[in-house]
């Protein structure tokens, strides 16, 4: 949709551009340029745009009917860019019909609801997150090589007596990538979790132990650091402050964390606290 709103500006941009800088159009060039952008409009934006519409709208009446929690639901979708977020912009811009917002707004009311909490008995009362041994191991064999590549530029540099700076810099890699290795066999061999999740609240090095009540505004985040890859981010606020935990190389995805986040709250909420 984006894309076909490029299309449909750029020839309206060259249009303009012929009118204020080139010769006077003809009412038959005017009406053909006038098709053009017409054409484009439809083409190239309308037309993806009612169909974005029409599968957001039947999707969220399909879904919201049919599922048990729908604040869970909403938030699921939204982090996974199904609908747009209620109220918003691009919600309020929906092409739909009478009937279809009718059945919404009638489905609105179930969230004047509590949640209904269904307990995953797959989940156990407690769950340790640790560093990805998987990723730790990568990081180490691409630090062995980009060591291997500073001794080979410093041993060609000497052997062939090359300039002072790659002499310089040959090591300097070496004992950066030496250096990032070390870091990284240690959170290899760290005994302790990263994120202690429980019935009873969560656990973490910033923070310490926090019961769930205590936690609020919970969110994992994805952000996109172009060549430097994919950062995700626990955040939540507690009486102490903000907490923001990078959970980029641990051995849990996001969507497992926020699974596990709702059910140990649901269990909290329903006073399922114990050790079973």
């Amino acid at each position: 949709m984006v894309i076909g709103l490029f299309y449909f500006l750029f020839p309206i941009a060259m249009v303009f551009t012929a009118f204020t800088d080139g010769p006077a159009f003809t009412i038959k060039e005017s009406l053909i340029c006038a098709v053009i952008i017409l054409f484009c409009f439809v083409v190239c934006f309308y037309l993806p745009f009612l169909f974005w519409s029409k599968r957001t709208t039947r999707w969220k009446l399909w879904a919201f009917d049919n599922v048990d929690n729908v604040h869970e639901l909403k938030i699921a979708a939204v982090n996974a860019n199904l609908c747009p977020a209620y109220g918003t912009f691009m919600d309020r811009i929906q092409i739909q019909s009478d009937w279809e917002r009718k059945q919404w707004r009638k489905l609105l009311e179930r969230f004047d609801f509590p949640d209904i909490f269904k307990d995953d008995p797959a989940i156990p009362y407690k769950t340790e997150v640790f560093y990805s041994k998987v990723r730790l191991t990568l990081y180490i064999l691409f630090g062995l090589l980009f060591v291997g590549i500073g001794c080979g530029l410093e041993y060609l540099a000497i052997k062939h007596n090359g300039d002072l700076s790659l002499k310089l810099i040959a090591p300097v890699i070496a004992i950066v990538a030496i250096y990032a290795m070390v870091i990284h066999m240690k959170r290899m061999l760290k005994k302790q979790p990263e994120l202690v999740l429980e019935n009873q609240g969560l656990t973490t090095h910033e923070t310490g132990f926090l019961n769930w009540d205590e936690i609020y505004n919970e969110k994992v985040t994805r952000t996109d650091r172009g060549k430097r890859g994919i950062l995700y981010t626990f955040n939540f606020q507690h009486p102490g402050g903000m907490a923001s935990i990078d959970i980029s190389d641990l051995n849990i995805s996001k969507a497992r964390l926020e699974r596990l986040i709702r059910v140990y709250q649901g269990r909290f909420a329903a006073g399922l606290r114990s050790y079973i």
